[in-house]
């Protein structure tokens, strides 16, 4: 009875280890997803800036639309593209530590 109880206990605590792995690599997904888009807007505002033919005050204004629109769908993208990444047949990650790569 006590090797049961034992065993379930220990059953339950590897898939709450599971998930709070999972539960990391999905937070650290959506940190690199809000840095890259950081970078990328400020990029994305300087050549929308650069590239308008129109006066400074239009230009900032066309320059802050443009990265407002694209960083909300970007991110969305960014994000799916890296959990991708990160599914099992990508991944070369193993649960014991040890990295195997898969293609």
């Amino acid at each position: 009875m006590g090797q049961i109880f034992c065993f379930a206990l220990l059953r339950r605590r590897v898939r709450h280890g599971a998930l709070r792995i999972r539960l990391r690599s999905h937070v650290r997904s959506a940190v690199k997803t809000a840095s890259w888009r950081a970078f990328a807007a400020v990029d994305t505002f300087g050549l929308v800036w650069l590239f308008s033919n129109h006066d400074a005050t239009h230009a900032i204004a066309a320059a802050s639309a443009v990265v407002g629109v694209e960083a909300i769908t970007k991110s969305f993208l960014y994000f799916a593209h890296e959990r991708l990444w990160e599914a099992p047949a990508f991944s070369t990650r193993r649960g014991n530590g040890a990295t195997v790569e898969t293609w």
